[in-house]
């Protein structure tokens, strides 16, 4: 494992080159060093480096520890601190951050090198078990959806039709709702609070269209000033149940729901021809 880029925030100039260094030695990418926690905080976020090496004490107003609490609100990156300190305060400041592993100054090189595989290592393994989880349970919504469905409405009363509904409703916004934030999450730099209602209107519509696609869906989506639209021009349910418009109200529910979560203003608006099965069905969100 090597190549990897990797951020050293290092004040002393003569041990930011031999961290530099040892790191390139070891095949490792380090294409700038930060001497201030303000600087740290900006190269990171151009670079997105793979890990970052974060010396405690630093020149300015905010130390290490403030800047990593920063970078990490923003990156899910690995954390290793370097310091000279070795005291209870300091140690516990650290832990609150999560970090990998501290390394007390003077860093060995074979220190340097074993702690940085391993807090790689350990990073690849833990979002890999975070990616299985996210697709176990996108994966087990859509199987629900596209096959069991269909075929279980179907051979419903109207009146247990209705209990179903509310039933489905509370399970796709268990199962939906946390992976909605975590894609908001991995695709946006900044906090959502701070997102225009533009760019949060994108994000949404990337979410929803990237849901509706992977259950087979065909969907194009738009975003203009105050609107935003979906259209669906291939209903995979419709081939199997031509006449059910039972199927059209739960697509309509899931339009609602998964728009209350964005807090955008408006709702939802669907098309006149829309809920009773057409080759195509066209959504608008109305934020006026």
């Amino acid at each position: 494992m090597a190549g990897e880029t990797i951020l050293v925030v290092e004040d002393e100039g003569i041990s930011a080159i031999e961290i530099q260094e040892s790191l390139e030695s070891l095949g490792y990418h380090v294409p700038s060093t930060a001497k201030t926690g303000n600087e740290a905080i900006q190269i990171a976020f151009d670079i997105k480096p793979d890990l970052v090496l974060m010396d405690i004490t630093l020149k300015g107003e905010m130390d290490g520890i403030d800047a990593a609490i920063i970078i990490k609100s923003f990156i899910d990156v690995p954390l290793i601190y370097l310091t000279a300190l070795d005291d209870t305060e300091t140690f516990n400041r650290m832990i609150e951050t999560n970090a990998s592993a501290y390394l007390i100054k003077p860093i060995e090189e074979a220190e340097l090198r074993n702690n940085v595989q391993l807090a790689l290592k350990n990073h690849q393994t833990r979002q890999k078990e975070l990616d299985d989880e996210k697709k176990a349970g996108l994966k087990d919504v859509q199987i629900f959806m596209r096959s069991v469905l269909p075929e279980l409405v179907g051979n419903m009363h109207i009146p247990e039709r209705s209990v179903f509904l509310s039933r489905f409703m509370r399970l796709f916004e268990q199962n939906m709702k946390p992976l909605f934030f975590q894609y908001i999450k991995d695709n946006s730099q900044e906090p959502y609070d701070q997102l225009n209602d533009e760019e949060k209107m994108r994000l949404y519509l990337s979410w929803i269209s990237h849901l509706y696609e992977n259950l087979g869906f065909k969907v194009l989506t738009r975003v203009k000033v105050n609107n935003g639209m979906m259209t669906v021009k291939k209903c995979s349910w419709s081939p199997g149940r031509p006449n059910d418009v039972f199927l059209c109200l739960i697509c309509q529910g899931i339009m609602r729901l998964t728009y209350s979560w964005t807090k955008l203003p408006g709702r939802v608006k669907e098309e006149p021809t829309t809920g009773v099965l057409q080759s195509v069905c066209k959504f608008d969100y109305d934020m006026g």
